[in-house]
């Protein structure tokens, strides 16, 4: 597909996505396959004469071919669920649960079955094993909507080294992450992710996003991302393939109140600064475009070093308000460090004062060597690319203070409660083959919101 026709398509889901449409691809998928169902009675099971239900969501994707569908009665389902090419299953499972929150279970790992969808239940308190509420590895094609990931030992909503071939992007919509110990979503290693997280919400992890060697039609758009120690954080790191990070687009999102300390992290993750809304760790060749960020301790926008320098950043046309309150040097609405080459920031504002000013820099803007366009004025030189300011040392000192807990020590107490009223899906039986539990395409059930 050209990149113009996906930019188009990109749009298109987007739009419904964040206009509270139910799962897109999943209504688009034709009525094909059996329908499993599945409940074990802890929220009581629809009586239907002659039917039978798989007790657990592990026995009914053992006993799935392509192109079924499973729905899941709410219910607490102990233990995680494995989803892989073990029994035959190699493309288009969908796995859906009745109620958001009343389908409660650990964990569903998705490895290497294509175009699987796992929408509306919460994955949460799986400390063991793998411990990531749900997630996809090596797969082509994933669609993961209504989710909700809250108290787990590693990341929340995860995909990794995986990408999508069809017309539709992979998709990760409406989901909602609080109290995970890595990032609260995740989408990594993958140099061309052909990817979209749309209108989620993550708070209270140690990221709220974190993108590891991940980019290239990857977009992070109309989401909130809150009260974690960083709220969003494209990455690099050598320990994974395929570095550096590279070309992601996050637009339009509502960042705000990353300044937590009191909150869980593991590994490198442990050490993410504290107080920074956007953060560009070694990556490059990223925009940044049309977000609001405000309350942020440090600093709005951070680009700084991680295995590689960041280079070749956009930071445009954000709203900053009431950012760098911390006022230690470096604090500021954009900030890069001495190691940042050819980054550029334009047509930022701050809003802090009720009147409508340029964005705060450090280094500061002298002579427009921070500006992306023709206000650059090594935009007219021969090459054409600009002259970009060095960043700042202190920048980096800062930021090194920060993330080794010097300024800013961690200090986790354990998790907050989780919300127990998120949205849900309008019709789990939207696009669902025939079946016991939904009539005419409507649930033939009234649906417990509770498990």
């Amino acid at each position: 597909m050209s990149r113009r026709r996906w930019i188009a398509a990109l749009c298109a889901t987007a739009a419904a996505v964040t206009a509270g449409v139910g799962a897109v691809p999943s209504e688009a998928a034709s009525k094909t396959g059996h329908v499993l169902l599945v409940c074990n009675g802890s929220a009581g099971c629809p009586k239907v004469p002659g039917v039978d239900y798989y007790s657990s969501l592990q026995l009914a994707v053992t006993h799935a071919n392509n192109g079924d569908w499973i729905l899941v009665w709410p219910g607490t389902y102990k233990g995680s669920t494995t989803v892989d090419a073990t029994h035959g299953l190699t493309d288009g499972l969908h796995i859906r649960g009745m109620n958001r929150n009343g389908v409660v279970l650990e964990g569903v790992w998705v490895h290497g079955v294509n175009n699987t969808w796992v929408e509306n239940m919460t994955g949460q308190n799986y400390q063991a094993g793998s411990a990531n509420a749900f997630y996809w590895t090596g797969v082509d094609g994933y669609w993961g909507n209504y989710l909700t990931a809250y108290n787990n030992g590693d990341y929340g909503v995860y995909a990794y080294d995986s990408t999508s071939s069809s017309k539709l992007p992979s998709t990760l919509a409406h989901d909602y992450a609080s109290w995970n110990a890595d990032s609260g979503i995740y989408i990594g290693g993958c140099r061309d992710c052909h990817a979209v997280i749309a209108d989620s919400k993550s708070e209270h992890n140690a990221l709220g996003y974190s993108g590891t060697n991940a980019g290239g039609e990857l977009y992070l758009l109309n989401s909130e991302w809150d009260h974690n120690a960083t709220g969003i954080l494209p990455n690099t790191l050598t320990s994974e393939p395929d570095p550096p990070q590279s070309g992601a687009f996050i637009v339009n999102n509502y960042v705000h109140d990353n300044n937590d300390r009191d909150v869980p992290g593991t590994g490198i993750t442990g050490i993410a600064p504290v107080g920074v809304g956007i953060g560009i760790a070694g990556g490059q060749d990223n925009v940044v475009r049309g977000n609001l960020i405000t309350n942020q301790k440090h600093d709005g926008v951070s680009t700084f070093w991680l295995f590689t320098p960041p280079t070749n950043n956009q930071i445009i046309y954000n709203t900053f308000k009431h950012v760098g309150y911390g006022a230690n040097p470096g604090d500021v609405d954009v900030a890069f460090d001495m190691s940042s080459l050819q980054n550029c920031a334009s047509h930022n504002w701050d809003v802090t004062n009720g009147k409508k000013t340029p964005a705060t820099m450090d280094p500061p803007n002298f002579a427009s060597l921070s500006e992306c366009d023709d206000a650059n004025p090594g935009r007219t030189s021969p090459l054409g690319h600009g002259i970009y300011a060095p960043g700042d040392p202190v920048v980096s000192i800062m930021t090194a203070l920060n993330a080794v807990g010097i300024t800013e020590p961690k200090d986790y107490k354990g998790p907050g409660p989780r919300p127990d009223a998120l949205l849900t899906m309008a019709n789990p039986c939207a696009g669902v083959p025939a079946n016991p539990w939904c009539s005419n395409g409507e649930p033939a059930f009234a649906i417990p919101t509770h498990p």
